[in-house]
């Protein structure tokens, strides 16, 4: 069996943590499969393109470019994804995709799959509003492409979309897997971690002397002047990234990995921080309020995670990943 994993676009990278899980997960799954993971950045260039044409003032003045925003824009199409130019048996789609957004810019590559009768399975999938408005959006595109297994990644996703697919599993994020995927090195000092780009870095009483800032959009060129200091203070973040201690971005997502696997504790208005540091036994905190934190609802935290640092129960994550393989292996025999 060879199976297409559709992987996002690390212009955040927790996308590609999301990605190596999703990969181990299926490997845990179908060790006798052949995996061959396809790109998304395609899509998302594309999809930057139209938005950037529809905001186009002589576009606006013409009449043009109204439809900037459907995914069925001839610039969306005009891109071209590998997974149209392979033959496979089954097409994965990992993450936080039950969103607008995320469906605008895969949607024509998932209808060329489609066409060519490949099923569509979607691991660890989450929403990103769960607004009447998203659920609108999402059924759409389930009924238009015809998908019939979700494995949510929290209760709220398991809970708003069972209706729409024939197997649904109540599961977890795709990241949890990691440790499956890659075992980074020691390091050779202790340090935290604190990761945040969302709001400004609060204070924190006992962290470590060594605190290393990592970034999470290492693609978009935060850091030129003079936008990129402009687009922090406009975030509301007032000290520009570079003129802190110990920043850290990077184009591998290992070199992130390494870092959450190693700090003694990792603080994050970041999901995608937090949980690499718990999937390796670390401890993590968590400082943003979002939908998306429903997530971790489904995780073996022991303590809260928003209000101090906290630790995965290992045993019950153990358990709990072998669970979501099996639903994976019994909601693929639906399909195929």
């Amino acid at each position: 069996m060879r199976i297409l994993l559709l992987r996002t676009w690390t212009t955040n990278i927790g996308n590609g943590f999301i990605d190596y899980g999703a990969k181990a997960m299926l490997e845990r799954a179908f060790p006798d499969a052949e995996i061959v993971e396809t790109g998304g950045y395609p899509n998302h260039a594309a999809d930057t393109a139209a938005l950037w044409r529809g905001t186009r003032k002589f576009e606006r003045m013409a009449g043009r470019g109204a439809d900037y925003e459907s995914p069925t824009h001839r610039i969306r199409q005009n891109a071209v994804n590998v997974s149209e130019l392979i033959d496979a048996d089954l097409a994965v789609l990992p993450g936080c995709v039950l969103s607008r957004p995320t469906f605008r810019k895969y949607f024509d590559t998932l209808t060329r799959l489609r066409e060519r009768d490949i099923p569509i399975v979607i691991i660890g999938g989450g929403g990103e509003e769960y607004d009447e408005a998203e659920r609108k959006d999402v059924e759409a595109v389930f009924d238009a492409l015809d998908i019939e297994v979700l494995l949510t990644r929290d209760r709220t996703a398991y809970e708003e979309y069972g209706d729409l697919v024939e197997y649904l599993y109540d599961g977890i994020d795709c990241s949890l897997f990691l440790g499956d995927a890659h075992q980074p090195p020691e390091a050779n000092q202790e340090f935290d971690v604190h990761t945040f780009d969302k709001g400004e870095e609060p204070d924190i009483d006992g962290a470590s002397s060594t605190i290393i800032r990592p970034d999470h959009a290492p693609f978009d060129e935060p850091y030129h002047f003079p936008v990129g200091e402009r687009a922090r203070e406009l975030l509301g973040l007032e000290t520009p990234l570079f003129e802190e201690e110990n920043v850290f971005v990077s184009d591998m997502v290992t070199d992130y990995l390494f870092l959450y696997a190693n700090a003694d504790v990792v603080r994050s208005d970041r999901i995608h921080a937090c949980l690499p540091a718990l999937t390796y036994g670390n401890r993590a905190q968590f400082y943003f309020d979002t939908p998306r934190a429903n997530l971790f609802d489904r995780v073996p935290i022991e303590g809260d995670v928003t209000s101090e640092p906290v630790r995965f129960d290992m045993d019950e994550l153990e358990r709990e990943k072998e669970a979501q393989v099996e639903a994976l292996e019994e909601g693929v025999t639906t399909v195929l």
